[in-house]
């Protein structure tokens, strides 16, 4: 009980309307980790995102480790915050986009719950990306796609934040898995996608 009690308080801080501080993490690793977006209900039948590819690294939400990342590509994993309001995480800056990978307690702080993109300059704040790094392909609309590709995949878009979540059953928790898309002139600027385990009643 005291487990699944601790699960919901955690996933509230995921999915509830108030961001969880995380000022350092920054960009849309910020935005999906402090959840910029609404999440609070299902609006797809199911989770669309099944891995993400990373040029050769295949990244599946809840089992690849952060160190995982960091042995493919080098850099530095970093931290901040404290109880369910840190996170740790590994960044990237690439030509055009910066990219995140991002643990919390759910992920033991170990693996990686969530992975996000963002258009623009290379942040100081990421290592920069090698070169067998890609920008990851999620397996659904990414940066630069219309939305018109998004209202082809999900069935709807419209305002500049959009977001999805698909649940799925997980035993004794359902997997909620979550995706943020900030749009600028009509196209994809920012993506996020994460899980979280949602505790039901057994």
């Amino acid at each position: 009980m005291r487990i699944q009690a601790a699960a919901a308080v955690l996933a509230l801080a995921i999915l509830g309307a108030t961001p969880v501080a995380a000022a350092s993490l920054g960009g849309m690793g910020q935005a999906i980790f402090g959840n910029s977006f609404n999440f609070s209900k299902a609006n797809l039948e199911k989770a669309p995102v099944k891995a993400i590819t990373v040029g050769s690294l295949k990244v599946t939400l809840q089992r690849t480790r952060l160190k995982d990342v960091q042995k493919a590509f080098g850099g530095t994993i970093q931290s901040d915050g404290d109880g369910a309001g840190r996170a740790d995480w590994i960044c990237y800056g690439a030509e055009g986009a910066n990219v995140w990978f991002i643990s919390n307690a759910l992920g033991g702080y170990e693996f990686v719950m969530m992975v996000a993109a963002e258009t623009g300059k290379p942040s100081a704040a990421c290592d920069a990306a090698p070169e067998k790094f890609a920008i990851p392909d999620f397996g659904i609309p990414g940066l630069g796609a219309p939305v018109a590709d998004l209202k082809a995949t999900f069935g709807a878009a419209s305002g500049s934040k959009i977001a999805y979540r698909g649940d799925r059953p997980g035993g004794y928790s359902d997997i909620a898995q979550y995706i943020g898309y900030v749009l600028k002139g009509g196209k994809v600027a920012g993506i996020g996608v994460g899980e979280t385990s949602v505790p039901t009643a057994h």
